[in-house]
């Protein structure tokens, strides 16, 4: 069941949430180790005063870097993942980002149902392969994925 995207709203992150971003992507076994430099590009999904995930876009010139996508526990499974990534590729399309990027180690089948396609890791742009994300946070096993936003 998806959760209704109205009920879902994107909230920008903000120093008092680095506890909770910490703990859920440390439980989620995302990295955590630059969160507070990117903390600006990260995002709170709400349900009304409820806080039920965490996702980002890091800008790089045309291009995005979705990354830190997770769910809290209680509401996983009922829609709010796919929310949240359409929210976030909606305010990426808004933002005029042409092409979004991530990688992973577990969910390239929930990425792919969003249009992300994977690519060789090394044809993503000079800009993406020097976030701290490619360079040395995430595995050389990592998926790379691309979606064509605009």
């Amino acid at each position: 069941m998806a959760a209704p995207l109205h009920a879902l709203k994107l909230r920008s992150a903000v120093a008092t949430d680095l506890p909770l971003i910490h703990q859920w992507l440390n439980q989620a076994g995302l990295p955590t180790e630059d969160v507070s430099e990117v903390l600006t590009s990260l995002y709170l999904g709400m349900n009304g005063e409820a806080v039920v995930g965490i996702g980002g876009i890091e800008r790089h010139g045309e291009d995005g870097l979705l990354r830190s996508l997770v769910i809290a526990e209680p509401f996983r499974q009922q829609g709010y993942g796919q929310g949240l990534c359409q929210q976030l590729i909606q305010k990426a399309q808004a933002d005029n980002i042409q092409a979004l990027y991530l990688l992973t180690n577990t969910a390239d089948h929930f990425f792919a149902k969003f249009g992300f396609e994977q690519i060789d890791r090394q044809a993503a742009p000079a800009t993406m392969q020097s976030t701290t994300e490619f360079s040395h946070l995430c595995p050389d096993t990592a998926i790379c994925m691309r979606l064509k936003v605009l």
